[in-house]
């Protein structure tokens, strides 16, 4: 991380004085500290005091999914800026709450001095390239290998590469003594010096990729790894994506963080609907955390199922149109295309076209409300932006529950406990708490 000039030094140090006094930052070096921060918050140039929230960075944020996962489902306090490139998923996060920098994520400096107290990186990057409901681009082997050579190339650019692969490839050029006896060569880490490559650089080696938001996924190793070589505190990293996600990738993200001695990677397929949501969304979602807590492998069960009829308060027996009036297959009765669905289950996986599902028993449409209630968000969450933004909002989002599934080892939460409790209110369900056969109290 740079350095900072002497009067940005002095405006943090005036400020930490007055908040270890209980006063707010004064009103003379406020301005030095945003121009010095921006666009993160001038109060991240500053030091955490005791009894401060972790602070967390959520990449491709949306509308709240990861936030309102954290906050509202598992109840912990963060210090938390998203950043979304949607002026309209922005809008909703920030009537809801949570903070939010509308920006491209790649025109931004992991190593920002303002980031330097950073403990936890979230990324959502877009799903449309690897998803069934997109082109399926982040399939084709060409792309795949391109991403896979930018990432295998990561570590080398934030100095993770071990010292003796450094060796091995550059033994002609490198003049230090592999077998110095404070067995650390001459790096005094045990890693090889930084490659000099500019994280712009870095993402220049995935631009020939057929659709941009494939080299996107470079950033949920970009962003911890730069944060850890600035010596910021970082502790961990957790990622969603399609579960269609080649293994290739997944494989070659783990290895960059095992190289730069994370503790612990893991990823897992979870399926919405197993977990009481009444939607279906398949998702991966990957962890990463560089040390050891007894909390972070503990895993939350299957949950009891919902209906997407019990989650609106429809009557038994309603089925839904998705795709308007298509002709009817004789041998079935119904329409070609499985353009319908029983509501007496989950319902199929949102999309932005979902605006235009409708109860065929009288035609009645969902509103953004409910649509948002499908994937786990209370029914007064304030989305924003049009009908069809809002349907695309509620369709790209993590939901809270889901979130706060993965995230819940993380924070050392009751997991469960919690996420049964708000499934129960979300949706009237109180066979959701069951005591006597859960262990609450991880």
């Amino acid at each position: 991380m740079r350095d900072l000039p002497a009067k940005v030094k002095t405006a943090i140090h005036v400020a930490t004085l007055a908040r270890k006094a209980g006063l707010p930052i004064p009103a003379k070096v406020r301005p030095i500290l945003e121009e010095a921060a921006a666009p993160w918050p001038a109060e991240w140039l500053l030091a955490p005091l005791p009894g401060d929230p972790i602070r967390v960075v959520e990449l491709f944020a949306g509308p709240g999914g990861w936030s309102e996962g954290i906050a509202a489902v598992l109840g912990v306090a963060v210090d938390s800026v998203g950043v979304d490139i949607s002026e309209d998923a922005c809008a909703t996060a920030r009537a809801a709450g949570h903070r939010r920098i509308c920006a491209d994520i790649t025109t931004l400096d992991p190593e920002h001095i303002a980031l330097r107290h950073t403990r936890a990186v979230i990324i959502s990057p877009p799903c449309p390239t690897f998803s069934p409901a997109g082109k399926l681009s982040g399939l084709e082997q060409g792309n795949i290998q391109l991403l896979c050579d930018a990432i295998a190339y990561v570590g080398e650019a934030a100095g993770f590469i071990p010292m003796e692969w450094h060796h091995n490839d550059y033994d002609d050029e490198c003049g230090c003594d592999p077998d110095a006896p404070d067995g650390k060569g001459c790096h005094g880490d045990g890693f090889a010096p930084r490659s000099g490559a500019t994280w712009d650089e870095v993402r220049e080696m995935a631009a020939d990729v057929s659709d941009p938001r494939i080299a996107l996924m470079l950033e949920v190793v970009i962003w911890p790894l730069a944060l850890q070589a600035a010596g910021a505190p970082i502790q961990w990293m957790a990622m969603e994506q399609s579960s269609n996600l080649p293994e290739e990738i997944l494989d070659d993200l783990s290895c960059e963080f095992s190289c730069a001695e994370w503790f612990y990677t893991n990823r897992e397929i979870l399926e919405a609907a197993d977990y009481g949501l009444p939607s279906r969304r398949k998702r991966v979602y990957m962890i990463a955390s560089r040390r050891y807590t007894p909390t972070v492998t503990r895993r939350i069960r299957p949950l009891p199922a919902t209906t997407m009829a019990q989650a609106l308060g429809w009557q038994p027996g309603e089925r839904v149109n998705t795709r308007g009036n298509r002709p009817v297959d004789p041998k079935t009765g119904r329409a070609k295309g499985g353009n319908s669905f029983s509501a007496d289950g989950p319902s199929w996986c949102l999309t932005g076209k979902s605006r235009t599902w409708k109860r065929e028993s009288d035609g009645y449409r969902l509103t953004e409300a409910e649509a948002g209630l499908l994937v786990g968000f209370r029914r007064s969450y304030p989305w924003q932006g049009s009908r069809t933004s809002a349907f695309q909002q509620a369709a790209d989002v993590v939901s809270p529950v889901m979130a706060a599934i993965v995230l819940s080892g993380m924070f050392g939460a009751l997991g469960e406990a919690l996420i049964r409790d708000y499934l129960a209110q979300l949706y009237d369900m109180d066979d959701m708490l069951s005591p006597d056969d859960y262990e609450l109290i991880g």
